[in-house]
């Protein structure tokens, strides 16, 4: 049960947090639309056409923003509220009635299991609706054209799909190539090449894969191993060839940054198709640890800000918030190096996302005998 002051403090940090999640995202918008404007300019014909794209660019841009920035906006106003509950001595009447400083811990931690709710809503369902528009250039109504980064195909023996570019919308990869891997699926080296591909999802009748249209060349069957046949399945028209593969449309483009526009269960999948290399299986893994991991994180430096704001034989409020902002700093920077050494596989990805949690808890459980009693 909440009382008046917890449901005082908890309302408070909320409003904080929307006051600076509001002031940092219209600085951004300021800054990044004066150095961007002429994007805009350029595709629009009309005033009221050049309001709308900017409109609905940075409208799609705000749910991303708030992935991006929310767990440092929480931290940051979960230290100001401190500082303006130290400032105006309104902890006092509460430790001059003998409650320890730790019970503001509860309205400061149910706000932030709320905003942290909010994060997961907003990276599980709202982020992977809007995975397209995200990825639409300024000025543009439809996603870019991107460079097709070249896979393995780990289900195929290592079948080598390239192209010369996708188109987002779309969902089609242009200019498509496969090479056929000798000898399992053929008794020599062969590239199929066509127009165009597109993926199809697997079905109750039919597994997953790419219909290549309109091939380019000759092929000849009969180049074709018995496993091969199996995979590679020529059309009655002679024209395309649907190949079974594992390897979906999203994963030949942007494989390092794409990863923020899946879902957690999308996640999973993607560990769990066998198609998946080494390398996007280790930025997959890390992302989906990180995910489990920043909420504990945010939490845990709630639980550390408090003591270093509140230092007892301190009377320096200045003092105290740079102390916790340095201290809490420091743990960023920590957080973001191991994510980098599991980023490059130096250390384990689930390691690399759960150090920062091991060491933030043993410094919170250390700074607990700071605080004003």
């Amino acid at each position: 049960m909440l009382t008046t002051f917890d449901r005082y403090l908890l309302g408070r940090l909320i409003h904080t947090f929307v006051v600076l999640f509001v002031s940092a995202y219209g600085l951004y918008i300021v800054i990044d639309l004066f150095t961007n404007v002429d994007d805009f300019q350029g595709n629009a014909s009309t005033i009221v056409n050049l309001l709308t794209q900017i409109g609905l660019y940075y409208f799609y841009r705000a749910f991303q923003f708030f992935e991006m920035a929310g767990p440092i906006l929480i931290v940051v106003s979960v230290i100001a509220v401190l500082g303006m509950l130290r400032k105006n001595s309104e902890t006092f009447p509460i430790l001059a009635a003998g409650i320890p400083a730790f019970r503001l811990l509860k309205p400061l931690l149910v706000a932030a299991l709320i905003l942290n709710g909010a994060l997961i809503l907003n990276q599980e369902i709202i982020i992977p609706a809007f995975a397209i528009p995200l990825q639409t250039p300024r000025g543009s109504e439809m996603a870019q054209v991107q460079t097709v980064e070249a896979v393995y195909d780990h289900s195929n023996h290592l079948m080598h799909i390239d192209g010369d570019q996708v188109l987002i919308k779309e969902q089609t990869l242009i200019g498509a190539g496969f090479q056929l891997p000798t000898p399992q699926l053929s008794r020599h080296f062969f590239v199929l090449k066509a127009e165009k591909a597109r993926y199809v999802n697997a079905t109750d009748k039919s597994p997953s894969g790419w219909l290549l249209q309109n091939l380019i060349g000759v092929f000849d069957e009969n180049i074709l191993t018995e496993e091969g046949r199996q995979r590679v399945i020529p059309s009655r028209n002679g024209k395309d060839v649907f190949i079974v593969s594992d390897v979906s449309f999203d994963q030949l483009y942007n494989r390092g940054r794409n990863v923020q526009f899946l879902s957690s269960i999308q996640l999973i999948q993607r560990l769990r198709n066998p198609a998946t290399g080494p390398i996007p299986v280790r930025r997959q893994s890390m992302a989906l640890h990180c995910r489990l991991t920043r909420p504990i994180l945010c939490l845990i430096n709630i639980a550390i800000a408090l003591p270093l704001v509140f230092r007892k034989e301190s009377h320096s409020l200045i003092t105290n918030m740079a102390v916790c902002a340095a201290v809490l700093g420091l743990f960023y920077g920590l957080t973001e190096a191991s994510f980098a050494l599991g980023g490059t596989g130096l250390i384990a990805a689930d390691l690399a996302a759960w150090i920062p949690v091991v060491v933030t808890g043993v410094v919170s459980a250390w700074t607990s005998g700071l605080v004003q009693t």
